[in-house]
């Protein structure tokens, strides 16, 4: 069995579905609360990491955001499989060398990402449908370095997936999402309402049943595929 370890920011920015489809196919889960002071296990002790995001830039100083850059810059030179997700990404991106900067577009809401050169080849990127809409919910973003391959892009925020190593990937955007957890985020997001504005809010609920769907059916379809990347 697979030992996943979840890396958890927020208590409303649980893995959701990438979690369970990784259950549903073998794998074993387990949680940490760096936020919380839990501490981090050793590397050696996991076979894979989710790291999810969460209102903290992975430039803090805070001891715990400290604690695990240092651990994932371990994670990654060993080689470790993991996925990261918006605040995730970009502390894969930081612990491989990039830096963390303002997005020059705050994306909050339902987007298309592109598919770019590496995507035909990629193994969890290849049969995304170019244009999918995805659901944005962040105000920075990562400068592009040498070992970061873009498996998703977009015009005005173009690091929008990477991957590193075999089976390391970052993801800017959530796929892991359901429409309760996005009602939470816009409840207890007062920068992100007063940035959408009512109307803003309007067109984001309407846009959430025309694409939610099918970003969940690529979700579950990517972490398959992630699966079958570890396992090989």
């Amino acid at each position: 069995m697979i030992r996943f370890l979840v890396l958890q920011h927020l208590d409303i920015e649980p893995p959701l579905l990438i979690g369970d489809t990784l259950e549903q196919l073998g794998g074993c889960l387990s949680v940490a609360r760096p936020d919380q002071g839990e501490a981090l296990p050793a590397v050696s002790d996991v076979d894979g990491v989710i790291i999810m995001g969460g209102p903290q830039s992975a430039n803090d100083n805070s001891d715990y955001i400290q604690a695990e850059l240092v651990w994932l810059k371990d994670a990654i030179a060993t080689g470790m499989p993991m996925l990261g997700v918006c605040l995730g990404a970009q502390l894969m991106a930081k612990a491989a060398g990039a830096e963390i900067v303002a997005a020059p577009v705050r994306e909050l809401g339902w987007f298309p990402v592109y598919r770019t050169a590496y995507s035909d080849e990629d193994p969890l990127f290849g049969s995304m449908p170019d244009g999918m809409r995805v659901f944005q919910w962040h105000g920075e973003t990562f400068t592009r370095i040498d070992a970061m391959q873009l498996v998703a892009t977009h015009p005005d925020v173009p690091a929008q997936a990477f991957r590193l190593g075999c089976g390391q990937y970052g993801l800017q955007f959530h796929v892991e999402i359901n429409a309760a957890i996005i009602d939470q985020w816009i409840a207890s997001g007062e920068s992100e309402r007063e940035h959408l504005g009512i109307d803003g809010i309007r067109q984001l609920h309407s846009d959430t049943p025309l694409h939610l769907e099918a970003m969940q059916q690529f979700c579950r379809q990517m972490v398959q595929h992630w699966l079958g990347v570890i396992r090989s």
